[in-house]
């Protein structure tokens, strides 16, 4: 899967890890160099590619997102504020929980499929240290709950390839 991506700094190309269902991309900001680069990790079950947890670096740190192809949110859950708290599992680790916040598309549109987590260390440290998978469940008010997969292979080799933020 290789594709151009564009955002207001150098062109980057998107390299896949063989293999994997990870790919990531290598850019600096033509202004600041500051590095823009980004992994996005897909779901093993998704054929579509809609579903990925994106690391993005901004702002010299490195930020976690969840993109699916499902809402996570109803319009009045996400005009209340009322983010789901999701639970996360690294192999087969107890599960635990992380915050997240909503997100908006650039046009400042609320987007209804994709999340921020609060605390972007902690989902770092969970694809860094898994051996083979990170699983999300995130419950949705007033659907069901979705358990999303997260293959490991190849994101440490992202993560080295795209240099620190």
């Amino acid at each position: 899967m290789l594709g151009l991506l564009v955002i207001g700094f150098e062109e980057a190309t998107a390299f896949r890890i063989s293999g994997t269902n990870v790919n990531y991309f290598v850019a600096r900001d033509s202004v600041t160099t500051d590095n823009r680069s980004m992994i996005r990790t897909f779901e093993v079950n998704d054929t579509t590619g809609e579903t990925f947890v994106r690391f993005a670096c901004e702002g010299r740190v490195m930020q976690a997102y969840f993109h699916g192809r499902n809402p996570l949110l109803t319009p009045a859950t996400r005009e209340m504020e009322l983010y789901p708290l999701v639970v996360y599992q690294v192999d087969a680790q107890q599960l635990k929980t992380v915050k997240v916040t909503g997100m908006l598309s650039e046009g400042g549109k609320e987007v209804l499929e994709s999340v921020a987590f609060e605390n972007d260390g902690v989902m770092l440290e969970a694809f860094r240290h898994a051996a083979e998978r990170v699983t999300l469940r995130i419950p949705r008010l007033g659907m069901s709950e979705l358990t999303e997969v997260f293959a490991v292979k190849g994101f440490c080799e992202a993560l080295g390839r795209i240099k620190p933020c």
